[in-house]
Formats: C-alpha cells, structure tokens, sequence
C-alpha cells in the first residue's frame, strides 16, 4: 500500500513538472507591439503616446533548466502629443535618428541583452542589464524604456497552462514587483486544433518612487486590467495577446499632490 502511495505521489509530481519549454537553438521569435497610452493629471495636464515596437528573441542555447537568449529592440515608432507639444520618432527615418530626442530614442535601440528562460516556468531573467542614460526630460524615452525591458519583452512570449486544466477552469497568480502587488485571474476560454484563448483580469496596487531632473516624487496607483492570450498549447508560444489597463492614482512632489490616471492599450502578435 505504501509502495503504491509512493509511486501516486511520484507520478503526481512529475505531472506536475512534465511541461517544459521545447526550442532550439537559433530559433528567431520576433514580437510587435502597438501601445496606446493617454495620462491625464488634471488642469490640463494631459498626454497620448502611441508606439509600434519590433523585438527580436533568439535562442543561443541551453542547459538542463534554461535556455541562453538575446533580446534586442530592433525598430522603433512613437508619437507623443501633450503639454503643449507633438514630438514623433521613426527608427526608419535617419533624420528622426538625428534629433535631440531621436539621439536618447536610439540608445534604445540595436542593443542585445542576454537573458535566461526557465524551461519549465517560462520566468525571464535578464543578465546584462542595460544601462542606458537617457534625457529625463524625454517623456517617451523614459516610458519605453521601462516598457521595453528585455525580461518584459522576452517573458510576454511564453505562456504556461498549468497541467490538467480544461476549457471553463480558472487559477490565479499572485504578482509583486517594482512596488506594485496584485493578483492576475485567468480563465481557459477555448481550446481548438491545439491553440488556446485564454481571458486574462487583473487587480493591482502600490506606490512607485521616482526621481527626475533631481527630484524625488511618489506615484500611489490602483490599476485594473483585462485582455486575452492566445497560445500554442503544444510548444506554449505566444500567437497574440491583447492587454488593457485603467490606473487611478495620484502624484506627490514637492509638497503637492494631483490626480492622475493612466489607460493604456497594448496589443501584439509574435512570429
């Protein structure tokens, strides 16, 4: 009796770890994402970015438990339109490259970072961290840089149903990072020929410390967000994912606090 408990236990375990990230060496994914982003902080404080953004991921090799890669931002488009001004950046355009602000975009740009993927949880750990100086009176330079991190862009490709879950489940994620906690809500809405859709809810909160042009401010915020994730449920790639977020918040310097809200659209296919 004990020996058939063991061999139960055993096999539950294995099961439990049996999904493993399967990829080869060379292997090339590249990711575009079109984000929206509209800020308002009060009396006419006011701002829309909108960006389309290319990644290249390529698998450089593996070990037991991780796969080597390099992550690198490889084109660029934003347009950014608020306190009083419209600036734009095209990493196509060499005139754009030129500009002031195309100067510190650039920085950004064709500049890989060697990460490691968890084969068997998908969690991305960038190891050269990137250390770029950007102009911090460039709003879309400081806003993409923090967007496009190589553990952001990298991880955003592989997504893990957990082991025995049939369409109608649902599980939940914890999250805690950069001051933020919250909870991620998934639900297995469809499964056909091997791609599955999954519809995503989130509920987060906390405070993030900044500091620009030396000074230190404090943003408290309480987001919530929706979307859907479309996987290959055979090799847990990523097809396409659409990400929504509302943030209500306020924004504490030097003595004053305003309001601030942020909504936020973020939409991407993966080849």
């Amino acid at each position: 009796m004990k020996r058939i408990l063991l061999f139960s236990i055993s096999f539950s375990v294995a099961n439990v770890f049996a999904q493993e990230l399967k990829l080869e060496t060379g292997k090339r994914i590249t990711s575009i994402t079109n984000t929206s982003v509209k800020m308002d902080m009060g009396m006419g404080g006011q701002m829309k970015i909108d960006g389309n953004t290319t990644n290249l991921i390529e698998i450089t090799g593996a070990d037991n438990k991780n796969y080597n890669a390099k992550s690198t931002t490889v084109k660029m488009k934003l347009m950014q339109d608020g306190m009083g001004q419209t600036v734009s950046f095209d990493s196509d355009k060499k005139e754009d490259r030129e500009t002031v602000a195309g100067k510190e975009m650039s920085k950004m740009l064709d500049v890989p970072a060697t990460v490691i993927i968890d084969k068997y949880t998908g969690k991305v750990t960038e190891t050269n961290k990137k250390v770029i100086i950007a102009d911090e009176t460039n709003p879309m330079a400081s806003l993409m840089g923090n967007a496009n991190s190589a553990e952001a862009s990298t991880a955003a490709v592989f997504f893990y149903i957990p082991n025995g879950k049939k369409v109608g489940d649902k599980w939940s994620e914890s999250v805690n990072e950069a001051g933020m906690k919250g909870l991620k809500n998934f639900e297995l809405q469809s499964i056909v020929a091997n791609v599955a859709t999954i519809a995503i809810k989130t509920k987060s909160n906390g405070t993030i410390l900044k500091e620009a042009q030396g000074m230190k401010f404090e943003i408290a915020m309480d987001g919530t967000g929706d979307g859907v994730i479309i996987v290959d449920t055979k090799t847990f790639l990523v097809k396409k994912s659409t990400l929504n977020n509302d943030v209500n918040g306020t924004l504490d310097m030097m003595g004053q606090s305003v309001p601030l809200t942020i909504k936020s659209t973020a939409n991407s296919v993966f080849q």
